[in-house]
Formats: C-alpha cells, structure tokens, sequence
C-alpha cells in the first residue's frame, strides 16, 4: 500500500525549511567574520602604513637636524645670517681687516622662521641673542615683559626678585623673594642657587608656574632664552618678540622684518632712522651680527614630537665645533591643514628650499 505524493511533500517541507535556514545562518555568520577580518587586517595594514610614514618623519627630522647643526658650524655667517656663498676666504676680509658682514642673498634666517628640511620634515634656527636673557642677575627685560602683560607692579618685582633668589650664590632673601625655606613650605624642589639650566627651568622657580598659567599670551618658550648676557640682535629678533619685547603693532613689526630683510640693519642709529621709531635704545645693549648661541628646532610635518637643541658654536673647542647646551622633546600640534601664501613663501637655498611661514 502506498502513501498519497501530497503527503510525502508535506513531510518533508518542514526539513528543508530547517536546512535551508541553517544555512543561511551559517552563510550569513561566515560574511559577518570575513567582514571583521578583513577590518582586522585593514586596521593593521593602516597601522603599519602610519608606522612607517612616522618613522620616516622622524628620520627625515634627524637628517634635517644634523645637517643644520653641520652647516651652522661650517658656513659664514652675515648680518641677514647663514649663507652658503663658498669662495676665496680673502674676498671676506674688508680693507680695515675685519670680517664682510654684508649680507650676499642666500641667508638662511636665524629669526625663528620655519624652513622645509629633508623630505617632509620642518625646522627652524633662533640666534638666542633674538631673546630676553633670563640668566642674569639684574634682568630689566624681563620685568619690561613682564610689565606689558600684568599691571602689578608688586607681582612684577615678586617675580622677578624670586627668579634672583634662585639664581645667586647666597641665602639671603630678596624683597618679595623666595629662600629655601620658602621652598620647603610650598613642597616644591629647592632652588639650585645657580644658573637656569634651560627655559623651562624658570617653572621650577617660586610663583612662575602659576604666572605663566595665568597669562598664556606670556609666549615664554618661545622668548626667553638662558643666555649669561642681556645683548639682543635686532636683526634676529622674532616677529612676536617685536611685538611683546617693543611694544610695536603688528603691522609695523611686519615692516620691519621686510625692511630688514631687503637690507638687515647695522646700529641702533641706523634702526631709528629707518623705522622713525620714537624710541630710545642703549647703542652698547643691541647687536646686529648673530651671536654663537642657538636654538635648533626639528619636526615632522605630521606633529608630533619636536625636537628642541640648544648649542653653542665652538669652531676651536676640544670636543668639536659646537657643543649641545640641553636637548629636549615637546608636543607639536599637526600642521597639514597650515600653508603658506606665495607671498610669504621666500626662496632662502636651494638646499632647504621654501621658507614655510613667517611666524617668527
């Protein structure tokens, strides 16, 4: 006796309709792994390609670095800066004897200006005769800086009085000053009783910390230098440092640096009569030829970690021809989204190419 067709169809319906889903689970699973998978290996892909493009930043910056470092000891310097002019060492010499500080053409700014380094890498070298000195026991700069940005004649002398307190060889404290014992009731590390040995040092000093938080235009990383003298180098002196340091707007600080650019200037004198600026000037306290003291800064262009070197050229020094005075790494804020306009961009050499930007 056999079964109805009918009957052997619906018997079996429900078994295929279970293989069938299962099978689109199953189908449905194995995309939805693939998919992961292939996240996976895309997200380690995209990490070994950033891996890569930040080790050849870092690499292009030390090249940029080195280089900078080997032709700011083996170049001739000139009042507009570095230049790579080569030729007979006599053609230097002027009639009197002394070194032709005219500028040729091809300088390289020691204002702070940032230059394309090697591949994508940035760099930028400040004369710190451009800065306020902040190793010195009576440093007026400073307290004219400081004055331009806090009315507080107390706090002004506080500060500074402090900074003197670390600084000198003796325990006895200042008006307004700060001692060890001083240190000791706040919980901060004593003071050295000797020179800063780099800029961010000064946070270290009684007060600083909480005035420099409390005034973030007080751009003091990139105005202070720990310099033994309080000469200064009108020619170097950044843009800012225009700005903070004399007290110009910004428009004039721009006509400035165009000015000296097309034709550095060679005295106070000659400062005065060609800026019709009201001011007056101490001849023996400025400079217009760079000094031997740097600061070399090298960064990639993607951000990231910069590195900070300051050095002292020592062409007849035991140990080389320049010596490293501190080094250091500090955070930099990505700059692909910052360009430059073809006016600011200034052909400097043909080695380093483009200058990237005129915020100095």
């Amino acid at each position: 006796m056999s079964l109805p067709m009918d009957g052997i169809r619906s018997s079996r319906s429900p078994q295929q309709g279970f293989i069938l889903a299962a099978t689109l689970w199953v189908l449905a699973i194995m995309f939805v792994a693939v998919g992961i998978f292939h996240g996976y290996v895309q997200g380690k892909l995209q990490l070994a390609v950033n891996a890569k493009a930040n080790l050849q930043g870092r690499l292009d910056a030390y090249s940029s670095g080195q280089t900078a470092l080997y032709l700011l000891a083996s170049s001739r310097m000139t009042r507009s800066g570095l230049t790579f002019k080569q030729g007979d060492e006599s053609a230097y010499i002027n009639e009197d004897g002394l070194l032709n500080s005219e500028p040729v053409g091809d300088e390289l700014w020691l204002d702070g200006t940032t230059y394309q380094g090697v591949g994508s890498s940035r760099f930028a070298i400040q004369d710190l005769s451009g800065l306020v000195a902040i190793n010195v026991y009576n440093p007026y700069d400073l307290k004219s800086m400081i004055a331009r940005f806090d009315p507080n004649p107390a706090l002004q002398d506080q500060l500074i009085n402090r900074l003197v307190d670390y600084l000198d060889l003796n325990e006895q404290v200042s008006l307004n000053g700060a001692e060890r014992q001083d240190y000791l009731r706040a919980g901060m590390p004593l003071l050295t009783n000797d020179f800063l040995r780099a800029e961010p040092e000064l946070l270290r000093v009684l007060g600083w910390r909480e005035w420099l938080q409390a005034h973030p235009d007080f751009r003091w990383q990139e105005w202070l230098s720990v310099r033994r003298d309080s000469v200064m180098n009108l020619n170097t002196m950044p843009k800012s440092m225009l700005i903070g340091y004399l007290g110009l707007p910004e428009d004039l600080a721009d006509q400035l640096i165009k000015e000296r650019a097309a034709n550095p200037y060679r005295s106070v004198e000659d400062f005065v009569l060609r800026t019709n600026l009201l001011i007056n000037l101490d001849e023996e306290k400025y400079r217009f030829f760079p000094s031997n003291e740097y600061r070399l800064s090298v960064w990639p262009d993607r951000g990231g970690q910069a590195e900070v070197i300051s050095l002292q050229l020592t062409p007849n020094g035991v140990y080389g021809p320049w010596q490293i005075n501190y080094q250091y790494s500090v955070q930099r804020a990505n700059e692909n989204n910052q360009s430059a306009t073809p006016a600011m961009a200034l052909e400097q050499t043909r080695l380093f190419g483009h200058a990237m930007d005129t915020n100095r």
